[in-house]
Order: structure tokens, then C-alpha cells, then sequence
């Protein structure tokens, strides 16, 4: 790393965090491997300046609560990951939005996401799993591969599809799945094509909004029900359409993305390990025997929850989280400036070797509760920390906790030799070329 400076002690306010220039073609090249490197080379606070302002990178448990949770006021969203790229396509949903809107929606939507109503949609989404069965069927038995990140993709849409809007769009799946993967892989929201499928997807969901308002207004169990029917305790006035496109398209794009992402790279880890895939076949048969999981089972799959705890260790979804800071701050000793962009990243966080023993390793073990023991609770935070944790992280684990056992039920995955998977750090960390397998039925 070119340029370094070392830390200079400030009485007035605290240390000098350690700073390195880079490209940015540095950084935009491999982010990944740019922040492990910074990581371990400068340990738990960096600033490094790569990008259009300087940015500390923080990667210390103590750190992280301070910034999610601890003094989590002192930092807004006001960034170029989320301005920038996120608002463009959510506009002023949760992902984005700030108090006093955000604390204002939070509140309204939350009843939406307490575990006995995410538990409704358990079934629907083992449904939607086996629906992609006769398909897969023909590609066993044709020895066909297919790319698991693709089919995970399709199957989150329309799960989120059916959460959100309480039926089976499928006949405009391809052209949201479409516009969705446009936005996140092009990035940049004054793109011509960037700006053609944000249209897309605005013209499906409004239509969807303005079909649902010429209806009696009921609740039909569905998210969108819920937005609809919300009312604001001051005014007693609902949503306008516009703040429901936006919270539909914070669902759409967290719910969708994100999950098939998680399944992705867990599929690619599961395939690498037969013994776990074992393991796992042994506790289906034991909880299971024959049948399909129901939301009642998740408490007893208990080793599905370790892999799925350490495939998120390993491949964080949302593997960056950027904030700016409002007003000065110490943090650890050092010196922070108002106005300053701070980053957490899980990914360097969850393969630091302070809090985790060989953590390049596929080890779901590592998260019992005795080896989980005396581990700093913010070393580990897939689905970010504070307030604005993740809003829809129960939906999203009994997701994957439902998907896993139904697949691995009927089929045995294999890695497609001489496909090369790796992670393409974007806005979510997705497997660039995808990840081919062949699947043999059980």
C-alpha cells in the first residue's frame, strides 16, 4: 500500500487513524481482497482514500456497536453506496430513509415482520420450492447442469412476489427478475439502461398499487395489504402511493436479492462438504422422516441453523455497510471528523482471526453455543446491528431454513468441474458467472 502515515497523537481529541492512498482502480478491481488486506495489515481502524472522499474503515466488534448501536445518532445514511446507487431504485423506503421518516415506517411495518406472521408464508414457500422440481427432474436426468445462483434467484422473487402482492406474478417474473438484475449489475442510476429498468419495474409495481386501491381496501394477509391499511398516528392518513412503490421496492430488492444470494454460496459450500451435506440428510430423516418441512420444525433443525449461520459467516449478502458521521467522534482513541464516511465490512469482520479460529474454513460447528462462548456479539452481524438491523432477517432465515431441507430432501448437488466461482463484490456479494451444478435425485 503506497503513502502510509502512521498515527499521531492528538491531546485535543484523540489518535490519528493510520491512512494509505490507492487507486481506485484498486478497489474497484477486488474490493474484497482491498479491505482483507487492509484489515490485516493495519488492524482495526484505517482510513484509506480510494474513492471520491476519504473513508475509515473500522473492524472491531467494540467499533461496530458504536457506530450500529452505542452512538448509532451521530451517523445517517448519507453516502455514496446508499444515495447514490440504493435511493435510485428504493427512493425514500427503509433501506434509505431518514428520521423522522424512517423511525415513522419502522414502526408502521414491523408488525408485518413478528415471527408469528412471517410463519404464515412457510408454507407457501416450501410451495414454491417443489414447483421448481419437475424442471430440475428433467435436468437430473438429462445430466444437465444448471446455475443454483440463477434458480435461487427465481425461487426468492417469487417468494417475495407472493409475500408481498398475496399472488403468483410469475407471468412478469422474468421482466422484474430482469430489471432487478439490471440495476444492481450496472450501478449506475444515470445509465440508459440503468433508467429503462428501473421504468420496468416501476410500471409493473404501480399497476399493481393502483389495482389493489380500485379494490375494496382488506387485508389479504399480504405485506401490501399491510402498507395499505397502515395509518399514521398523527393524522390518521395512509401511505400515498409513492411511499408504498418505495417500501415495496425496499421488500422487493432486500427480500429478493439478498436471500438468493445466502442460498447461493450456501449451495456452493454444501457441495464442497459431503459430510455436512450428510449430516444434514440424518437430521431430516430423524425430525422429518418423509415429509416436507413445515415453520413448525425450524427450532429442531437445529444443524441447518449452524450451516446457515456459518455459510453467512463466510459470504455475507450485504458484505459492506457505509455511514457518515454528523457530528465528531472518538472511537477506540481515534479521532473521527463530522462528515467523515465510516465502513463495517462483515466480510473482513467475519474472517478476522482474532474471533475466529482458522476462518477461511467451512466449520458450522463454530457457532454452538459452547464454541460460540466468550466470542464478541458484534464480530458476527449478517444482517447489520442497532435500529436498523435488518427488518426482515426472520423472514429471511425461516426462508432458508424451509429451502434447504426441501431441496436437500430430493437431491444430491455437485460442482460442475472447471467452473470457476468467485465472489463479484457489488452492491450485494453475488457469485460472478454464477455456479453451475449437476443434480442427481436421492
Amino acid at each position: 500500500m503506497p503513502n502510509e502515515s502512521v498515527s499521531k497523537s492528538d491531546p485535543a481529541h484523540g489518535k490519528t487513524p493510520p491512512s494509505i492512498n490507492a487507486s481506485v482502480r484498486e478497489l474497484s478491481r477486488d474490493p474484497l481482497r482491498f479491505f482483507l488486506t487492509l484489515t490485516l495489515e493495519y488492524g482495526d481502524v484505517v482510513q484509506y482514500r480510494a474513492a471520491p472522499e476519504p473513508a475509515y474503515l473500522f473492524n472491531h466488534p467494540d467499533y461496530v456497536k458504536h457506530i450500529l448501536q452505542t452512538n448509532a445518532r451521530n451517523y445517517n445514511k448519507d453516502t455514496f453506496l446508499n444515495k447514490y446507487q440504493l435511493e435510485s431504485v428504493v427512493g425514500q423506503g427503509l433501506l434509505t430513509s431518514e428520521n423522522p421518516l424512517w423511525r415513522t415506517q419502522r414502526r408502521l411495518m414491523q408488525p408485518a415482520f413478528h415471527q408469528r406472521q412471517v410463519a404464515g408464508f412457510g408454507e407457501m414457500m416450501v410451495a414454491a420450492t417443489t414447483a421448481l422440481f419437475p424442471e430440475w427432474d428433467e435436468a437430473a436426468a438429462a445430466g444437465r447442469p444448471i446455475d443454483i445462483a440463477h434458480e435461487m434467484m427465481r425461487l426468492t422473487l417469487t417468494i417475495i412476489t407472493q409475500s408481498l402482492f398475496g399472488y403468483d406474478i410469475s407471468a412478469q417474473a422474468d421482466g422484474v427478475g430482469e430489471a432487478i438484475n439490471t440495476m444492481i449489475t450496472v450501478g449506475r442510476p444515470r445509465h440508459r439502461t440503468f433508467l429503462e429498468a428501473a421504468d420496468h419495474l416501476d410500471r409493473i409495481v404501480y399497476s399493481i398499487i393502483n389495482a389493489r386501491r380500485q379494490a375494496p381496501l382488506v387485508d389479504q394477509g399480504d405485506l401490501l395489504s399491510m402498507l395499505l391499511l397502515a395509518r399514521y398516528e398523527d393524522s390518521n392518513e395512509g401511505m400515498d402511493d409513492r411511499q408504498v412503490r418505495d417500501e415495496v421496492m425496499s421488500l422487493l430488492i432486500a427480500g429478493h436479492e439478498t436471500t438468493a444470494n445466502t442460498l447461493s454460496w450456501l449451495w456452493y459450500l454444501l457441495a464442497q462438504h459431503p459430510g455436512t451435506v450428510e449430516r444434514l440428510c440424518e437430521e431430516y430423516r430423524r425430525v422429518l422422516g418423509d415429509r416436507l418441512p413445515a415453520a413448525g420444525d425450524i427450532r429442531r433443525l437445529s444443524d441447518t441453523h449452524l450451516v446457515i449461520q456459518e455459510g453467512m459467516r463466510l459470504y455475507p449478502s450485504a458484505w459492506t455497510i457505509s455511514r457518515r458521521t454528523l457530528g465528531d467522534d472518538v472511537i477506540g482513541g481515534y479521532f473521527i471528523p463530522a462528515g467523515s464516511i465510516v465502513a463495517l465490512s462483515p466480510y473482513t469482520m467475519h474472517r478476522s482471526p482474532k474471533y475466529w479460529e482458522n476462518p477461511e474454513r467451512f466449520d458450522p460447528d463454530r457457532f454452538t453455543p459452547e464454541r460460540s462462548a466468550g466470542r464478541p456479539h458484534f464480530a458476527y452481524f449478517p444482517f447489520g446491528a442497532g435500529a436498523r438491523q435488518c427488518i426482515g432477517n426472520e423472514f429471511a432465515l425461516m426462508e432458508s431454513m424451509l429451502i434447504v431441507p426441501t431441496i436437500l430432501q430430493r437431491y444430491r448437488l455437485q460442482l460442475v468441474p472447471d467452473h470457476v466461482v468467485e465472489p463479484h463484490a457489488l452492491v450485494t456479494l453475488r457469485p460472478r458467472n454464477g455456479i453451475l451444478v449437476t443434480l442427481d435425485r436421492r
